[in-house]
């Protein structure tokens, strides 16, 4: 008797929950606020497109790409055929008061193709390489990260974005 009153009890709410979350109104009322969220996300995008030399405060980051070289590459590290290797030089702070994490896997490169690349492993900027770390109050690191693309890419964009700041990103064109 009590296994059927509790099936019954399970299977009514169920049933409940069910018919709650086939509301077609609300899912409509989702999308168009979607629709807003993103036309506002496009909007801040653009914000945050940048240029080498000028310094980005991202959360508590301060990020400045201070130049950018191209490299044909060494003796026994070369990249692909049709491609150089790109330098950027950049300079992290922390601009806040708690410790701050930094890592070269926080940037990536995005070609006039739209295709995003992670930095490449390379023996070119050995001596001077972003690895990883934290900066205290006030800190300053600075390294250099590179990357394989095509040669002569007119429309190749730095992309800094944070672990600690998932969500949030900047775009420095490095042209």
């Amino acid at each position: 008797m009590y296994k059927k009153m509790g099936t019954l009890v399970i299977t009514g709410a169920l049933a409940i929950s069910l018919a709650g979350c086939s509301d077609t109104e609300e899912t409509a009322k989702k999308v168009s606020n979607d629709t807003k969220t993103e036309q506002t996300t496009e909007k801040k995008e653009e914000k945050k497109k940048f240029k080498v030399g000028e310094t980005i405060k991202l959360g508590n980051h301060k990020l400045t790409v201070t130049n950018v070289e191209k490299s044909p590459g060494g003796e026994f590290d070369k990249p692909k055929e049709g491609h150089e290797f790109l330098i950027a030089n950049v300079t992290i702070e922390n601009g806040g008061k708690e410790e701050i994490h930094y890592n070269a896997h926080d940037f990536s490169l995005q070609n006039s193709e739209g295709n995003i690349v992670d930095p490449t492993l390379t023996m070119i900027n050995q001596d001077t390489q972003l690895n990883f770390g934290k900066l205290a109050q006030n800190g300053k690191i600075t390294g250099t990260i590179a990357f394989e693309s095509k040669q002569g890419d007119p429309k190749l964009q730095l992309i800094f974005k944070p672990i600690s700041l998932s969500e949030e990103e900047v775009r420095v064109n490095l042209q």
